[in-house]
């Protein structure tokens, strides 16, 4: 069924008014889980590696424990991961992000019935 109207809202999780966690960081922390690089997932988005490390920074100095893990360079070369408080902390945003998806939807209906009927 096509909708009418259509209601468009992003989530933002903030804490003490400073940003944590939005769309694009958890896009981040999931390419870096993907690729084990912060280069890598920086270019994947492309993001510059500067802004990368800004936002982990901010969401590392937010956030009660360490969100992104780093591995000096040797003969492997570095790389990064995420922590287990990392990958829960993604979890839990795609799922506030698909419950409140799934209220607009209802939202959009109702809006759909109310601005449909004829006065």
């Amino acid at each position: 069924m096509h909708k009418a109207f259509k209601i468009a809202a992003d989530i933002e999780i903030r804490k003490n008014g400073t940003l944590f966690l939005d769309r694009k960081r958890i896009e981040l922390l999931r390419r870096i889980r993907l690729s084990g690089s912060i280069l890598a997932a920086s270019k994947e988005m492309k993001m510059s590696y500067q802004m990368a490390w800004i936002y982990i920074k901010e969401m590392n100095a937010v956030s009660p424990l360490p969100i992104v893990t780093m591995q000096r360079g040797g003969t492997n070369g570095g790389g990064a991961g995420l922590t287990e408080y990392g990958l829960s902390l993604v979890g839990k945003f795609l799922l506030v992000e698909q419950k409140h998806k799934d209220y607009l939807s209802v939202l959009e209906e109702d809006m759909d019935i109310c601005f449909s009927k004829s006065r």
